[in-house]
């Protein structure tokens, strides 16, 4: 039996708009944020989910309380589960993203940030960027978050072992991307969009991609 993940980053915040770096920093919603999120409820709407798992972060739970409250089916409660959190920037928390690559060149030079910007697998060479730009605040690197995110997928998997279900997973950009990335997969350009799903099916505790950043209707 399979366990069927939607996967979906949070919707557009404050943070997000005014084009700041955000990670474990907080924010709410904007209008946007909640009109997509209520889109992406409605395309949902027909989908019985077993589980509902968000972060601990408010903008993961504001935007799942939003898809929810347009399904159909029963809603499950929805569950904080802190291995879902986005990764921490230390320092460089709610920068504007045009000081992002000028500050990164002036830590690491130049030669480092181009060799992350032409890497094959280019969200992975991003996390490392960080976590090499800000070594006081112990930032997770890209293996440190894969095994996490993996971990706490595989363990919400197992509690449905058996099962033929549907789960909702409300997260984030960073950590969602480099899972996906780890997978196989094609990561949009400037990462995974707000307010849109992917699915990732869970069988035998292996994990199998079956869309990216899905816009249309789902059936």
């Amino acid at each position: 039996m399979t366990v069927h993940f939607y996967l979906v980053r949070h919707g557009q915040t404050q943070l997000n708009r005014h084009h700041r770096l955000q990670g474990i920093t907080d924010s709410p919603l904007t209008n946007k944020g909640m009109i997509k999120a209520s889109k992406l409820g409605k395309q949902l709407q027909d989908i019985k989910f077993a589980g509902a798992y968000v972060s601990d972060l408010k903008r993961t739970q504001e935007t799942a309380r939003i898809i929810l409250s347009e399904n159909l089916e029963a809603k499950p409660k929805i569950i904080r589960e802190p291995g879902l959190r986005e990764i921490s920037f230390g320092n460089f928390e709610e920068m504007k993203n045009r000081h992002m690559v000028p500050s990164a060149i002036k830590k690491l030079g130049i030669k480092q940030i181009v060799k992350a910007a032409l890497a094959k697998k280019r969200v992975t060479a991003v996390a490392n960027l960080f976590s090499k730009m800000d070594e006081g605040a112990q930032i997770e690197d890209a293996d440190q978050l894969n095994i996490r995110i993996e971990r706490t997928l595989s363990t919400i998997g197992k509690q449905y072992n058996g099962k033929n279900v549907n789960v909702l997973i409300v997260a984030h950009a960073l950590i969602l991307s480099l899972f996906i990335e780890n997978l196989s997969g094609d990561v949009p350009l400037f990462l995974l969009k707000n307010a849109r799903v992917s699915q990732v099916d869970y069988e035998n505790g292996n994990f199998k991609i079956v869309n990216v950043n899905k816009k249309k209707s789902i059936k």
